[in-house]
């Protein structure tokens, strides 16, 4: 089809008054590369303005993606380090925090001096979103281009601002006692730095909704692939932006194939990528889609990234080059695995498949769960998604959601959702302290209003992550009750898997700090509900922990792909590892191209294989197991792949049947 000249670049590229441009999606669809392209692009567009590319995602890729290319007098990398920011804003504000504290509660200096050591969901990524509202502010750059965390975390990330407007409603509700107090015995109240420093922040907050907001200064660019998978998880965020009114014009369809009608896994995969390009037609019909080509050599540094955008294209005009069917292509045509890895031993408790966004390891946790309940006859095994962008549901296409759903004989499967659990705590607490000072109310016949609402934010004082730690508990509850004797977790990506692997040990420290300072009040405070919750998570936490660094008991399975950014995060994911005492038996080496004539399959091979000699050269303490990529895996396929997976079983002709009782 012809292309007109007003569509030859999508409205992100060419706007020139937006302020902030964010890059989102599933892991591994290639956000990164998209945002590094466009801040270059807009950088050489507009030599006399200065530019800003950040990554907010833990696990950080730009200097990956970028390979050391140089970036320009007017474009700056800066990849944010969210306990870095929040230490800033600790140094910076402490003061003013302190003064709020201590006019606003009953508790003394050493009390204050703990809270204010400890951290509230989410407010170390705050402090970063925060950090980028400041630059945006100083008007240094024409535009700031974000790469964001997979969808999941990308959606809590925007969620912020909202739990902080209530939290400040605390701060604020602090001053409120001491206004009151002054107006009491001077009769006038004057605003003072305190007033003034909450006043401030405020606006600061006011300032980036209404940024994140404005379809004029604010885009949000979701990236996704011509996949089931990507397709659902890009479908829920979509409806998680409009919800909270943050504008969304365009989509980037990313890595699409011309058919190769010599090469049944290319024609296969045209044709899944053909149907799928129709439902993101049909999906999205208020958003301009754009599609970019599957190049053949990995997309990093800056010579190949300032080309990108020169091969974009309107979605419509990724047609096959030739209508006819794809060939069938055998499962068995070729191996699906080489090299497989052991099965787990019957002690193992515990399994958690890890990795970056977008390798496969919802995929490959599904298939070792249907594998292992067909091996262990007689045993239960639930495979669980900690994952806030959950995609069971669509890998294994069934509803799954909180409530466990039973798969087959031996196996069932839940979505946890960590943020009802954390709710359930949190108005478990709620319920309690609105006794207590109802009855101190109605003894002393004073109104506390004040203090309670205080006290009853001091639940919002919890580290990030416990809202998963709490899921997680009822895992262990599982366990403990013996319902079942193995737990195979697809987790979040690389980034936020670590902090959660480190949640236990930060836990163990607020519990202690939340259990001193109501024993220290307990003449006056007596909870004893959320005293026994609190006793009873210390312990699942200890447990949980006890579990993970068990390598009888526990074991990380590391999910990879054949690229140069997966090869550093799966580094980085080991080493993180090995200090944290997590075993790592198992390295699945996972999408590899297999041999074929095909002039675009060999092409990708012939990369992927030098790649492969790294992967076997750095990580020698692993069971290195290859898994080769096939034009898509269905629930029908998924227990043929399970049993290639391990102990080397070839897969058998009963295979291409559905897995019992789907």
């Amino acid at each position: 089809m012809t292309i007109s000249a007003s569509r030859s670049l999508p409205g992100f590229l060419g706007d020139e008054g937006l302020r902030l441009l964010l890059f989102g999606g599933k892991g591994g669809v290639g956000k990164t590369t998209c945002a590094a392209a466009a801040a270059l692009h807009l950088a050489a567009k507009h030599p006399a303005r200065s530019y800003l590319l950040v990554s907010t995602d833990p696990a950080h890729s730009l200097r990956d993606c970028l390979a050391g290319g140089a970036l320009g007098q007017n474009l700056t990398l800066r990849e944010i380090d969210p306990q870095g920011s929040l230490a800033r804003f600790r140094a910076r504000h402490h003061h003013h925090l302190r003064t709020i504290a201590l006019r606003g509660t009953f508790f003394d200096e050493a009390d204050i001096a703990q809270l204010l050591d400890l951290s509230m969901p989410g407010l170390d990524e705050m402090m970063a979103l925060l950090e980028i509202v400041a630059w945006v502010k100083e008007e240094r750059y024409a535009c700031i281009v974000v790469d964001t965390a997979p969808a999941g975390h990308t959606l809590r990330l925007l969620e912020l601002p909202e739990l902080m407007r209530k939290w400040l409603v605390v701060l604020d509700s602090m001053l409120a006692k001491h206004r009151f107090m002054v107006k009491l015995f001077s009769k006038r109240y004057a605003k003072d730095a305190a007033d003034i420093y909450l006043q401030e922040m405020a606006s600061d907050l006011r300032y980036l909704w209404t940024l994140l907001q404005s379809s004029t200064q604010c885009r949000f660019v979701p990236v996704l692939l011509a996949e089931r998978l990507s397709v659902h998880v890009t479908r829920r965020m979509l409806e998680e932006l409009a919800s909270l009114q943050i504008p969304v014009r365009e989509l980037v369809v990313n890595r699409l194939l011309h058919s190769q009608p010599d090469c049944p896994l290319c024609s296969a995969r045209v044709a899944t990528q053909t149907a799928l390009i129709a439902d993101i037609q049909r999906t999205f019909p208020g958003h301009a889609p754009w599609g970019l080509p599957l190049f053949l050599e990995e997309t990093r540094g800056t010579e190949r990234l300032t080309s990108l955008w020169a091969q974009l294209r309107p979605l419509d005009a990724w047609q096959p080059l030739s209508p006819a069917p794809a060939p069938a292509l055998a499962f068995g045509s070729f191996a699906a695995v080489e090299n497989p890895a052991c099965l787990p031993s019957s002690s193992m408790r515990l399994l958690l498949f890890a990795g970056k966004g977008g390798v496969g390891k919802t995929t490959l946790a599904c298939a070792s769960a249907l594998r292992l309940a067909e091996e262990w006859q007689g045993k239960e095994i639930l495979l669980v998604s900690i994952d806030p962008a959950h995609s069971l549901s669509a890998c294994l296409n069934r509803q799954i959601g909180p409530e466990e759903v039973r798969l087959s004989r031996g196996l069932s499967a839940i979505e946890l959702d960590p943020e009802a659990e954390y709710a359930r705590l949190k108005q478990l607490y709620a319920d309690e302290v609105a006794g207590v000072f109802e009855r101190l109310s109605a003894q002393a016949h004073i109104h506390v209003e004040f203090d309670q609402e205080v006290i009853e934010r001091l639940m919002d004082t919890a580290p990030p992550g416990l809202d998963e730690m709490l899921a997680i508990t009822r895992v262990v509850e599982l366990l403990d009750q013996g319902r079942y004797d193995l737990v195979i977790l697809d987790t979040a990506p690389t980034g936020h898997l670590l902090r959660f692997l480190e949640m236990p040990e930060l836990i163990e420290a607020w519990l202690k700090t939340f259990f001193g300072i109501f024993l220290k009040y307990r003449q006056v405070f007596r909870l004893p509900h959320i005293t026994q919750a609190m006793v009873e998570l210390s312990k699942k936490v200890k447990q949980f922990r006890r579990v993970l660094t068990d390598p009888e008991r526990a074991a990380l399975m590391a999910v990879t792909i054949p690229t140069e950014m997966a090869y550093e995060e799966t580094r980085d994911l080991v080493a993180a590892c090995e200090r944290l005492r997590v075993a790592v038996p198992v390295l699945f080496a996972n999408m590899l191209t297999p041999e074929s004539s095909c002039l675009t399959c060999s092409a990708l091979r012939s990369g992927e294989l030098l790649l492969l000699e790294q992967y076997q050269e750095t990580f020698r303490e692993q069971n290195l197991t290859i898994v080769y990529r096939q034009e898509s895996v269905e629930r029908e396929r998924l227990g043929s792949l399970g049993r290639s997976l391990y102990d080397g079983l070839n897969p058998s002709p009963h295979d291409q049947q559905h897995v019992e009782h789907y």
